[in-house]
């Protein structure tokens, strides 16, 4: 007799993307120029009624990303609607948003996975090419800053022609010199603004 195998009623984790507005305008961005990419959407009312359901149906962990998670004024409160339904969390970020009271306030929860900041060079030169003028920097320093509060930080970096010779040193930054226990990487996928741009982003 074969084995019967149970299966989950609901999922164990799920993705959140809370906006579509950014900070940045990278020309590989899968979000803008996409028909993901609205002006419109929910407010945190709505995504605490839905962090509800999620809890009703066992949920365990929410990824948080946009879009730019931090550009909305009202991330604690989804935030704390993950807590309040005994969910845990992660962040994906580009990391020129954060400040130190936002860090402080997901360091409280102790519910944290880690906050996730896109690093796609070892310099601003090289980071900055697909990304625009001052994301390195931006980046660091969110990065930095969350460090300094105690939250778990990790990066994944998006492979492109203008970083392929600098990604030895950027896993030296990243792993030595910035202390990540582990990085991941991807290569640019043909959404959004990589349509535009195909010649410039993709391998």
């Amino acid at each position: 007799m074969a084995e019967e195998r149970r299966l989950m009623r609901s999922p164990k984790g799920m993705d959140l993307d809370i906006t579509s507005r950014c900070n940045l305008r990278c020309k590989y961005c899968f979000q803008r120029t996409s028909p993901t990419d609205t002006a419109n959407e929910l407010p945190a009312e709505e995504w605490t009624r839905f962090c509800s359901e999620l809890g009703d149906c066992a949920v365990m962990s929410v990824c948080i990303g946009g879009g730019e998670p931090f550009i909305r004024d009202d991330l604690p409160e989804i935030i704390d609607a993950v807590i309040e339904n005994r969910m845990r969390f992660s962040i994906l970020s580009n990391g020129g948003l954060i400040t130190p009271e936002m860090a402080a306030h997901i360091a409280s929860t102790g519910r944290c996975d880690y906050v996730q900041i896109s690093i796609d060079g070892s310099c601003p030169e090289v980071h900055d090419s697909l990304r625009g003028p001052g994301s390195f920097a931006g980046a660091i320093r969110g990065l930095r800053t969350l460090q300094d509060a105690g939250v778990k930080v990790t990066s994944r970096v998006t492979i492109h022609p203008y970083n392929l010779g600098d990604l030895e040193n950027i896993a030296h930054l990243l792993l030595d010199e910035l202390g990540m226990g582990g990085i991941s990487t991807n290569s640019t996928c043909y959404l959004g603004a990589a349509r535009q741009n195909r010649d410039e982003v993709e391998l």
